[in-house]
């Protein structure tokens, strides 16, 4: 069994690195965007099925032969960049409330749309700190361990049904 801490930042991994392939997808999708994308809807079906997120982490590392050192190389990586992205994501919700709160007020349309471009700009700033940080956890990955990643997560695709932008999914 894997320790919470390894299960933790496998998970976080997955959240952050998801969330930048979303932000940056085109439909052209490289291997290393797959790998990274797919890692999220992995971390979030798992939490809604009831999947313990230290089991889906166990098998991944298993799948993908991570190393103790890798594990401890990306469980570095997401302590660095967490304390940069919890501060931005609570100003993001907050702007959010602001701006729901606003609309449904007597604000005026210049109001809003400033509002909205104070979210748009520290939506910018999140995926900018998921890029980097994606970027950074891909190096930690062998190029045949994205390629294991990416099939595995083409799979889960494929048995759940799964279907983004042009891709289609197979019944």
């Amino acid at each position: 069994m894997i320790g919470k801490e390894t299960a933790l930042v496998l998970t976080i991994l997955a959240l952050t690195i998801g969330g930048t392939v979303a932000l940056a997808d085109s439909g052209n999708k490289t291997s290393s965007a797959v790998l990274l994308s797919e890692t999220e809807i992995v971390a979030q079906r798992g939490i809604r099925q009831g999947e313990r997120s230290s089991d889906k982490a166990e098998k991944l590392i298993e799948q993908l032969d991570l190393s103790d050192e890798q594990v401890q190389q990306l469980n570095t990586i997401r302590q660095k960049y967490a304390s940069q992205l919890q501060p931005l994501r609570e100003r993001i919700r907050t702007t959010a409330d602001e701006l729901r709160t606003m609309m449904q007020g007597e604000a005026s349309d210049t109001a809003l749309r400033m509002k909205h471009k104070d979210m748009v700009s520290l939506r910018q700033q999140m995926g900018d700190l998921r890029f980097e940080s994606m970027i950074e956890m891909r190096k930690v990955l062998t190029p045949q361990q994205r390629q294991e990643f990416a099939q595995l997560m083409q799979q889960r695709r494929q048995r759940d049904g799964w279907n983004r932008g042009n891709q289609e999914s197979t019944p």
